[in-house]
């Protein structure tokens, strides 16, 4: 078998793996969008082999870095099936859709300065969407003689999957795991991952390879905290940068557990973000597959994200509506990395508003508005334009979809209890998360790490 890394090599984005058997057989994992800063968008076009050569597409989970490319995969030739969880295949129509949407958005601006390309609309994401299979989870499902695959639950977010491949080639048996996204223990609202078995290679995500979550007070103490400080004890807003699909639900699913405590202060919270909509149903018809905590929660209350104070952005009535509303209020809106998306309506609208604070509840990349605005130095540039900052800052891992070092660690040896693993390849982290969690693993006495560049072969 042969593999090679196609995406997510030594960078976090465009996760995309290919495994060729003996015979030929071709299977994609994941097929992610790359938006890394110092790369072209464009460059997402040029699949480094042929897409009507693809036997099947294994996809791990809905986000766009894993799946945001598989439009443009079909519009090129692949003609297979894209096998995913049930969860995963509710929630990529409206991620692969808001993408197709964004795409649009950005090529009628680029039109207007000369052009610029997009991947693809809307009926090649319909096109993806007609070629999904559902499979559940620790089933074996064989793909073809001698290749059978396994879904793992990965936490992460609703749907998550790691994914073993077991294959026979020259006279046994070897299983080839990849976590895809992991998320830590004990997440507000998705079950823990569990480690694969009895592998012979892991393909490992690495997110967070070289840091410790350094928070390490509860969601609901945290939330509250910010609240009392930016709300209560004065009339301010707090902003929560936040991903439509994931983090988004976890939030509001804390502010709904404090709500229920009667510990939430009595104020407006808005949800302004479509996308969150669209997932917080999909939540709902799929709580089967989230953690018992908040299973039973439902079972008590009936609702996993809906409470009194809670007002959601449904259309321009209620965009007018927060637009006139002037009280405190706690505002989650997508994107996380506050690149592009109704968050940045609101950031530009607060830049100089000395009673907001935001959030920032996640990763932000290099590049992005967030990153900026973390390390801001009392301006940032925005929409081409250098604006001067005077709302505050803040940053909390408390709500994080992957584990830190500690986390990684820990799956990594679950993984490896029968000690039969000869190579770890780590991917899904920037150079410095790389190379900080080969040394975690180093020190741990696995000696088998390997840090895959970009095109590179490997013969298992």
């Amino acid at each position: 078998m042969k593999l090679t890394f196609f995406g997510a090599s030594q960078q976090v984005t465009g996760s995309m793996y290919l495994l060729e058997s003996e015979s030929g057989y071709k299977m994609l994992i994941d097929c992610g969008l790359s938006y890394e800063s110092k790369q072209n968008f464009a460059d997402n076009a040029n699949f480094p082999f042929r897409p009507e050569s693809i036997d099947v597409v294994l996809l791990t989970h809905a986000h766009v870095d894993h799946s945001g490319n598989l439009p443009t995969l079909v519009k090129q030739g692949f003609q297979g099936n894209i096998i995913c969880t049930v969860p995963t295949s509710m929630l990529i129509g409206g991620l692969l859709d808001d993408s197709a949407s964004i795409q649009s958005l950005k090529r009628k601006k680029g039109h207007k300065k000369g052009g610029e390309s997009r991947l693809y609309g809307y009926k090649e994401v319909k096109d993806a969407l007609d070629l999904v299979l559902t499979i559940p989870f620790y089933k074996d499902f064989e793909l073809e003689d001698g290749i059978t695959i396994t879904y793992y639950e990965a936490g992460h977010i609703l749907g998550a999957a790691s994914i073993i491949i077991t294959f026979f080639e020259d006279g046994e048996y070897k299983r080839i795991g990849f976590t895809g996204d992991l998320g830590p223990n004990n997440s507000a609202i998705v079950v823990d991952p569990r480690p694969m078995e009895r592998l012979d290679y892991l393909i490992c995500e690495s997110t967070y390879g070289n840091r410790l979550h350094k928070d390490k007070e509860s969601a609901e103490d945290i939330l509250l905290k910010h609240i009392q400080e930016t709300c209560v004890d004065f009339p301010g807003r707090l902003i929560i940068p936040a991903f439509s699909i994931g983090r988004t639900q976890s939030i509001l699913f804390t502010l709904n557990k404090l709500n229920k405590q009667g510990k939430l202060p009595n104020i407006r919270i808005i949800n302004d973000s479509p996308l969150a909509i669209l997932g917080t149903r999909i939540h709902h018809e799929c709580k089967a597959y989230l953690n018992k905590a908040t299973q039973d929660f439902y079972e008590e209350y009936d609702t996993l994200f809906e409470f009194k104070q809670l007002f959601t952005i449904e259309d321009d009535e209620d965009k007018e509506e927060l637009k006139n509303h002037n009280g405190a209020s706690v505002i989650v809106s997508s994107a996380g990395m506050m690149e592009g998306g109704r968050i940045q309506q609101h950031i530009a609208a607060n830049l100089q508003n000395p009673m907001c604070r935001i959030l920032v509840a996640g990763f932000c990349a290099p590049g992005t508005v967030g990153y900026d605005l973390i390390h801001n130095k009392g301006s940032i540039r925005m929409k081409g334009q250098v604006r001067n900052v005077y709302l505050s800052v803040d940053v909390t891992d408390v709500f994080s979809a992957h584990p830190d070092a500690k986390g990684l660690l820990a799956y990594v040896k679950g993984v490896n209890r029968s000690n039969k693993v000869k190579n770890i390849f780590l991917v899904h982290g920037d150079p410095e998360s790389l190379q900080g969690f080969e040394s975690v693993l180093n020190q741990a006495n696995f000696d088998n790490v390997i840090i895959p560049k970009k095109g590179e072969e490997f013969y298992l």
